[in-house]
């Protein structure tokens, strides 16, 4: 189990680490030229009545939040951002499972504790497309940068991420390695803290 704490995010941007290591890092496959699935399961321990990020794809945003009795899923599909109002499906102190899934060019399914929250049609356009994209958990942004913080406090069980239906990252937050999360598909795409 990975925990995350308020003002203290973790992301999954193994290529920052090195460029040209791992050989194909799995982050720059969420650029919106692939297919890909996010899936993970968190349990969240923030009960304030403010909003709080799960996660964040950068720079393009897409992301999920918890605000005062509502989700909030917001994704960019090149043109411009989106917002999808959904009610409060998450609930603090419970195990949670998160499935995000794009289909390139054709639509995202979101799904929460295996209930479809979110299914978008995108008639062709991309996810927002950048060269090298990542993933925020626990802030809607850098804390460099000093705005859509949104920090939250949860304990991260699992994720994994498949691209065009190939498992490229797996962590169970059980084995860690210079402070970065093992990723047990030995394929080096590790998460680390902020």
């Amino acid at each position: 189990m990975l925990e995350i704490r308020k003002g203290e995010p973790w992301i999954f941007w193994p290529s920052s680490i090195c460029d040209t290591f791992p050989l194909d890092p799995a982050n720059k496959k969420l650029n919106g030229k692939h297919s890909f699935k996010l899936e993970f399961d968190f349990t969240l321990l923030d009960g304030r009545e403010e909003k709080k990020t799960i996660f964040s794809i950068l720079p393009t945003y897409s992301g999920y939040d918890v605000d005062k009795g509502c989700d909030v899923f917001l994704y960019t599909d090149g043109e411009q951002t989106h917002t999808r109002v959904l009610p409060n499906l998450i609930e603090v102190g419970k195990k949670t499972n998160i499935k995000f899934e794009y289909i390139y060019g054709k639509e995202i399914e979101v799904y929460v504790n295996d209930r479809r929250a979110v299914r978008v049609g995108l008639g062709g356009k991309e996810l927002g497309y950048d060269e090298s994209p990542h993933i925020i958990f626990g802030a809607g942004n850098f804390p460099k940068n000093g705005f859509n913080l949104n920090y939250t406090d949860f304990n991260l069980h699992v994720f994994k991420l498949e691209v065009d239906g190939e498992l490229v990252s797996h962590h169970t937050f059980e084995k860690f390695i210079h402070d970065k999360s093992y990723d047990i598909t030995d394929n080096c795409n590790f998460i680390h803290k902020l």
